[in-house]
């Protein structure tokens, strides 16, 4: 059977099949409310009574403790440009070429202003989509599979016009342009989408790494020390059968605490491919601090580790107490900025 050519459905039909989608992809319409609602309120509270409803407790961004708490109050707190570099995809690139070289890039096919600029006929494919400001919004153009592009242009725009420093508050979003770029797609023997290794990097040292599988079907996780030992602990998901070691651990570890140097916090997402090592992206904020972690004590053992630089105290967050860390290095360069 020969593979099916990109389709574009008429304009009008895929405009109103394209709302019904999003209608039906809203599994939670309280956090949709929610979200509209809270538009009046400042960042803090906006995250705060967030936090208290997801959490079941208030806050204390002042002194705190929990690795949620510590995001949270870190995305109010912290105003430094760095985090511009990590929440920009195409300066992410740059910032990994600079550090490790240009052979830990996923290779890049284009980037684009308009999403009516993409080539989307004749991309080569297997290939993602993603737009370069934002989190979650990866279109997949896999050969011989039917995609209607008039669907995907729509999706492209609505994710353009996406706003996350506003729909979630997180300020490292804030003011940059968005664009759309396309990727090669990694695939392992198996023609799958390779292991998503996610390291995070918290005062100093990489204190657990995320294995993520099945994230576009049955999503499940597993959480590992740096020595690879399996963590009695859940991050929001089920947990799946314990993955094996990943050649070149050693290797993405290392490469994580460089790359998260200059940064207070940083995950560094890592994917392996044969022997080579491609990093994907790194996050300021993952899930914006509303990961759950299961059992709590864990997200307050990983907020202990957590380090504020004595100059970055401000809104949501006092430097004082024993989180407390003088900065140094690059580290402190990048805060003189």
């Amino acid at each position: 059977m020969a593979p099916l050519p990109p389709t574009d459905s008429s304009p009008l039909f895929a405009r109103a099949s394209h709302t019904l989608r999003r209608l039906l992809r809203l599994r939670r319409v309280d956090l949709a409310i929610g979200r509209r609602l809270g538009r009046m309120l400042s960042d803090r509270q906006y995250l705060a009574l967030g936090h208290l409803f997801y959490f079941g407790h208030w806050p204390d961004y002042d002194r705190p403790r929990s690795l949620n708490e510590h995001i949270q109050a870190y995305m109010l707190r912290c105003r430094s440009p760095l985090l511009h570099i990590a929440a920009d995809k195409l300066a992410t690139r740059e910032h990994v070429a600079r550090v490790l070289g240009e052979s830990y890039l996923v290779p890049l096919l284009g980037a684009w202003d308009d999403a009516d600029a993409v080539p989307l006929k004749t991309l080569p494919r297997p290939c993602v989509i993603k737009t370069t400001v934002g989190s979650g919004q990866v279109w997949f153009l896999r050969p011989g599979v039917y995609t209607d592009l008039c669907q995907l242009r729509l999706e492209l725009r609505r994710w353009l016009g996406t706003d996350f420093s506003r729909l979630s508050r997180e300020w490292c979003y804030r003011g940059l342009p968005n664009r759309v770029i396309a990727e090669q797609m990694l695939t392992g023997e198996d023609g799958q989408l390779p292991a998503d290794y996610k390291f995070y990097v918290i005062g100093g040292a990489v204190r657990f790494i995320q294995v993520d599988r099945g994230r576009f079907g049955r999503h499940t996780r597993n959480l590992y020390d740096a020595d690879w030992q399996l963590l009695p602990a859940r991050l929001t998901l089920e947990s799946h059968a314990p993955d094996p070691r990943p050649p070149r651990l050693d290797d993405m570890l290392a490469l994580s605490l460089k790359l998260a140097e200059p940064f207070e916090f940083l995950r560094v997402d890592c994917y392996v491919q044969g022997e080579r090592i491609y990093v994907g992206e790194l996050t300021n904020y993952p899930g914006a601090g509303f990961e759950r972690f299961i059992p709590h004590s864990f997200a307050l053992e990983l907020g202990r580790h957590w380090r504020i630089p004595l100059d970055s105290a401000g809104p949501g967050g006092a430097a004082t107490g024993p989180d407390v860390a003088r900065p140094t290095g690059l580290q402190a360069r990048a805060h003189e900025r």
